[in-house]
């Protein structure tokens, strides 16, 4: 199923500081989404409807909004083995914000 994948103005910023290689990963994976679909990446579910696409060493934290978008809020680079429970609840504060 395809998805127009929205961010979050923190979010861009925080691809804006990824080094471009980073970013043009993280391009490809949200392109993915949009023509092909979610299926065709790396997801997991964390907890309360917030979700993780994992792109290498890249995570892109997310919620999906109805009429097939996905609103991305956190984006960050992996360096632990479990994603930390500061990023979940600084994605869950974004989410409220917004």
């Amino acid at each position: 199923m395809t998805f127009k994948v929205e961010k979050l103005a923190t979010a861009e910023a925080e691809i804006s500081a990824l080094t471009q290689s980073q970013q043009n990963i993280i391009k490809n994976e949200y392109e993915t989404i949009e023509n092909k679909g979610i299926e065709f990446v790396r997801v997991r579910s964390l907890q309360n409807q917030i979700f993780e696409i994992k792109s290498n060493e890249i995570r892109s934290l997310f919620k999906y909004q109805p009429g097939k978008i996905i609103i991305i809020g956190v984006v960050f680079v992996k360096k632990t083995q479990k994603t930390p429970k500061e990023i979940i609840k600084l994605a869950k504060q974004r989410f409220k914000e917004s």
